[in-house]
């Protein structure tokens, strides 16, 4: 569910070719125009030299960083990108696949640790989540948290609802 929802969100993109009549984006692009376009027709494009996503991918830094605040403020969240999980592990994928095929062995190593700060950025949130499903604060983080947290949480929150429902008597 989560996949469509980000294949389907719209980016940006400069048109570096122009692109005659799409039935399915229902225009034509211009070249040297920038436009917002499904993410997947976006890449198709991109892939086929017809345009360039504008929107930039996290960097190793960057989650780095992330990670750094994170542990400096471990009770409160702060606010993530949406679909913050897609991208950095698309592109760590990306990242690595390209370190294994050039055998780049220092980038390897880089990347595993881009994995253990992005490990911990996650078991920090998923921490904070819990706790605010648990005791039932949840609207309290809802605006920091990320698309693919907020699918999580709410599942989280309605699990937990009927559970206690079902088998307890907490209401």
């Amino acid at each position: 569910m989560l996949d469509i929802l980000y294949y389907s969100t719209p980016v940006k993109v400069m048109i570096l070719k122009s692109v005659p009549y799409i039935p399915l984006l229902g225009t034509a692009l211009q070249k040297g125009s920038e436009e917002k376009i499904p993410r997947w027709v976006a890449q198709i494009l991109e892939e086929k030299g017809f345009v360039e996503i504008l929107e930039k991918p996290y960097s190793i830094q960057e989650v780095t960083k992330i990670r750094f605040s994170h542990t400096q403020q471990r009770l409160g969240l702060s606010k993530l990108d949406d679909y913050f999980y897609i991208n950095t592990i698309n592109m760590l994928n990306r990242l690595e696949e390209k370190a294994r095929k050039e055998s780049d062995l220092q980038m390897l190593k880089t990347l595993d640790r881009a994995k253990e700060d992005f490990n911990e950025i996650s078991n920090i949130r998923l921490s904070n989540i819990i706790r605010a499903v648990q005791f039932r604060s949840l609207e309290t983080i809802l605006k920091s948290l990320s698309v693919e947290e907020k699918v999580l949480s709410i599942l989280m929150q309605k699990t937990l609802i009927t559970w206690l429902r079902k088998y307890t008597l907490l209401r």
